[in-house]
């Protein structure tokens, strides 16, 4: 047993602190049994949704706990994948990735007969905060209307409970990660055949500050090998496409009989055009893979203009 503090750090709502403890397990499975946990509220979480329009949700949900790490008051920082910019501070690196959760989305609704996205009221709403669901909604259902809504897991679907909005889409990582709230209600999965992830959706990175070496090693302990590869490929296409929070961009990347085959999607910015593109190539190639297939769907929806 190593008896030397780690502090973690990471937001306050039930699935951070949920994904929180999740680390927590990895850490003291490995001999870490000596950790603080610290829980605070993140600029995404407090400001204005101008504000966080006007910069693009980059980095909003990461911003206080990135300064800890820099500033050596915390050893680790617990995120969503999904929220960590593509471009990172160069002093930041993602330590550790967790075993990835299932990456669908899932349909939410008070009316048990739905089972899926088709048998939804014509005219209905549909809450969603993110433009990638909102722009295959558009494509699957262009008769429902898009209501955009913030707030944690708890709060959206409370609001399907109060009929205030039809139904919602959340990722299926996060309920079953939280798995007891106080409520019932019916959901269904969506295929992958009909809206791809988030890049990142269903993992749980662990960021931390490159110049800390027992950190850095702590870390490979509790890594996920295959996770990372994934998402290697997936940050790779985000950065390469300078995109964030309001890009319209769905892709998965998953190994298969030692390959890597990496889907992704690009909507335009009113969600009326969309490219696809797959690559299939060797897991060592994995960021090379992603960069590729960013520059072979920018090229192709620059076509449709």
């Amino acid at each position: 047993m190593i008896n030397k503090k780690i502090i973690i750090a990471s937001r306050n709502s039930n699935l951070a602190k949920t994904q929180t403890e999740l680390v927590v397990s990895k850490l003291k499975y490995a001999g870490y049994k000596n950790i603080e946990k610290i829980f605070l509220k993140s600029k995404g979480d407090t400001i204005s949704k101008t504000k966080f329009k006007k910069f693009g949700g980059k980095g909003l949900f990461t911003e206080e706990i990135d300064k800890l790490i820099i500033d050596n008051k915390v050893h680790l920082g617990v995120h969503s994948a999904k929220d960590i910019p593509a471009v990172l501070n160069k002093k930041l690196g993602i330590g550790a990735y967790m075993n990835r959760e299932d990456v669908r989305d899932i349909l939410i609704t008070k009316n048990s007969n739905i089972k899926k996205i088709s048998q939804l009221p014509k005219n209905s709403t549909l809450g969603t905060s993110s433009p990638r669901r909102a722009a295959y909604i558009k494509l699957l259902r262009p008769d429902l209307k898009i209501v955009e809504i913030r707030g944690n897991i708890e709060t959206r679907i409370k609001k399907v409970l109060n009929e205030k909005i039809f139904a919602i889409i959340l990722a299926k990582a996060g309920l079953n990660r939280i798995k007891k709230l106080q409520f019932e209600f019916n959901f269904c999965s969506i295929p992958l055949s009909q809206i791809l992830p988030a890049p990142g959706q269903g993992a749980i990175a662990v960021t931390y500050n490159k110049e800390n070496i027992f950190i850095k090693k702590i870390c490979k302990r509790i890594d996920c090998p295959d996770t990372r590869v994934s998402l290697n490929s997936e940050r790779s296409l985000i950065k390469k496409i300078n995109g964030d929070c309001f890009t319209p961009i769905a892709a998965l990347a998953i190994i298969k009989n030692g390959s890597i085959i990496l889907k992704a999607r690009l909507f335009s910015k009113d969600y009326k055009k969309f490219a696809d593109d797959t690559r299939l190539g060797p897991i060592k190639a994995a960021k090379s893979l992603g960069k590729k297939c960013a520059e072979s769907l920018l090229k192709k929806l620059k076509t449709l203009e």
